[in-house]
């Protein structure tokens, strides 16, 4: 096939695999295999040439905006760019620079020397490069290639001496020795092992400096790397594929300065895999310097955790935060969390107020003296959590006692009042400052509306009331140690009085109630740790007294009988603390004097403080 003809350039003809003079833009595109050639091509903006393995370019003039994909196995490939000649022949690439989408693939058993991946380039390489230096916006991917959707993956790779300058740079196998990664955006990630390859691997120096991102997955060797990192993050991604199995890590030397070490599971699954299935890491390293952060994860019920283990000389200050949780290990449980060989390094709890809740109790970084650092339970100080949950079956009693206050009123303003039926209501809105044993207190804002029907039956010495009555509200709660909780009650229950024409009396009330309980918990860490649950109550109050008029005065002195209780229940905060509230009883016996005043106002009501 023959193709002639003229672009703005000049002439250009395609013959016997040959072409000339080529101007690819604007959507244009020229793929050249093996055996084919192209002399002379210039690559100008939304312009595409590829050259496959076996091509042979010479002369290539790439502008702005244009794109050029190369395999190292072309047999040649050659233009200026702005480091002067660039060429891949004989397997080596030399000089290139890529920008603008442009892609270069190395080859198994071909090398890249000095290669520039400017903003949006890409890199594949299988086989060893020296020297690349990744920029903004573009992608490097060390031991795998996708060529047309068909992957590759590749443990010969190898790079050295590489730059990442708020680029991105992918290890999924081979070895990378002595690279730097610097910059907000620049991020070094080693992926997990590959199955049926070995590990990649990290040789010679790893500076992450000014912002850079680090991130390993799983078991990858780093065993031959001395990791430096300076304001800057090494996420360690645990391997949650096989489970039950830890990740372990080693470093030959570990320095930090302003840095944070983060140890946890894959974010994709982290939501839905408990403490108890959790595969936690140890980092190994022959020495550590330095100062800042560690965040690790523990599973005290299950004697599980995140481990630093520093077989030779630490120095430096150090904090270990670890995530709060519910779940209540054994009474007395520690865990160990840091282990160094000797030297003058010092390790905090970091987590507010240097403790942290891990089931019922707060824990502390406790110094073994051997240097070893284990969380420790302080039996002095129980969680906020636990805390509220006691102050939460404490506000049931306060509900109860609110909406029966309601009907002993009503009993209380007819004595000695003549009348058939009637109906009656009452509003409620109470406040409580309360302290109890659970070391905290609470507030509660109580509201609600008791609504009642009654009858009085009079004899001749005698009357006696019933009635029937039923009522919602709704408490507002804040614990002393942060967080706050609400109780929706239900009531029902029905009452009778009696009342001699002399003075004495006696009256009655049976009730039950549904309590809708929501808690949301302040932990030590600042978060919150929400349940809900239901529960039933149900009680009685029996009084007796005498009552005495003069004028418009009367004096009521009683004795009274209350009894109370809720059935037990189980329920579990978001945090896993395990709540068991068992039946909350109260059963009182009062003794008082009820002093009132009858007022008939202008209007016809009667009013009786």
């Amino acid at each position: 096939m023959e193709v002639f003809g003229t672009n703005r350039l000049g002439q250009f003809d395609i013959k016997n695999g040959i072409a000339n003079n080529m101007l690819l833009e604007n959507g244009g595109s020229l793929r050249v295999e093996e055996n084919d050639f192209a002399y002379n091509t210039t690559v100008d903006s939304g312009g595409l040439l590829e050259v496959m393995d076996g091509g042979t370019v010479t002369g290539v003039d790439k502008k702005a905006g244009g794109k050029l994909i190369v395999s190292t196995n072309a047999l040649e490939v050659s233009g200026p760019n702005s480091k002067g000649q660039f060429s891949i022949k004989d397997g080596v690439s030399k000089n290139y620079e890529l920008d603008d989408g442009s892609g270069l693939i190395v080859m198994e058993d071909t090398q890249a020397i000095d290669t520039i991946l400017d903003e949006h380039a890409t890199m594949q390489s299988l086989g060893k490069d020296t020297g690349t230096k990744v920029q903004a916006n573009a992608v490097y991917d060390l031991g795998r290639s996708d060529q047309n959707g068909s992957i590759t993956y590749s443990s010969k790779a190898i790079s050295e001496n590489m730059v990442i300058n708020n680029g991105r740079a992918n290890v999924w196998a081979g070895t990378m020795v002595n690279v730097s990664v610097r910059g907000n955006d620049g991020i070094l990630e080693v992926m997990k092992p590959q199955i049926n390859y070995a590990p990649a691997m990290l040789v010679g120096k790893v500076v992450v400096s000014e912002g850079a991102s680090f991130r390993t997955h799983g078991a990858v060797d780093t065993s031959k790397a001395d990791v430096s990192l300076e304001n800057s993050v090494w996420t360690i991604i645990a391997d949650i594929t096989t489970t039950n199995q830890n990740t372990l890590l080693n470093l030959a030397n570990l320095a930090m300065s302003d840095a944070n070490v983060i140890m946890m599971d894959e974010p994709v699954t982290r939501s839905s895999v408990t403490a108890s299935a959790e595969n936690f890491i140890t980092l190994t390293t022959n020495t550590l310097s330095g100062n800042r952060n560690f965040y690790m994860r523990t599973d005290m019920a299950n004697h599980q955790s995140d481990q630093l283990n520093v077989t030779g000389q630490a120095t430096g200050d150090f904090k270990i935060f670890v995530t709060d949780t519910g779940a209540s290990p054994a009474a007395g449980d520690s865990l160990t969390l840091v282990t160094t060989g000797g030297g003058d390094a010092a390790f905090t709890l970091g987590n507010a107020g240097g403790v942290v809740d891990i089931g019922t109790y707060e824990y502390t970084l406790l110094d073994n003296g051997n240097h070893s650092w284990s969380l420790a339970e302080n039996r002095a100080q129980i969680t906020p959590s636990t805390t509220d949950v006691l102050n939460m079956a404490a506000a049931q009693p306060l509900v109860f006692d609110a909406e029966l206050d309601t009907v002993r009123e009503r009993l209380g303003s007819v004595k000695g009042v003549n009348y058939d039926t009637a109906m009656w209501s009452s509003a409620i809105n109470t406040r409580n400052n309360v302290t109890t044993d659970a070391g905290a207190g609470f507030e509660q804002t109580l509201t609600g509306l008791t609504l009642g029907i009654d009858s009085r039956f009079s004899r001749e010495e005698t009357s006696t009331i019933r009635g029937l009555f039923f009522g919602y509200s709704h408490s507002d709660i804040g614990f002393d140690r942060g967080g706050k909780g609400n109780v929706d009650s239900y009531t029902l229950g029905a009452y009778a009085g009696w009342e001699h024409q002399n003075g004495a009396y006696v009256d009655g009330v049976v009730k039950v109630d549904r309590f809708a309980n929501t808690i949301h918990c302040k932990m030590s860490n600042g978060a919150t740790a929400f349940g809900d649950y239901n529960s039933n109550g149900a009680g009685a109050h029996v009084e007796s007294g005498f009552r005495w008029v003069d004028g418009l005065w009367s004096v009521r002195p009683y004795l009274a009988f209350t009894g109370f209780t809720t059935d037990g229940q189980d329920y579990t905060l978001s945090n896993g603390m395990r709540a068991d509230v068992g039946n909350t009883r109260i059963l009182r016996a009062e003794a008082g004097t009820a002093v009132s005043y009858h007022m008939d106002l202008q209007n016809g009501t009667t009013l009786e403080p």
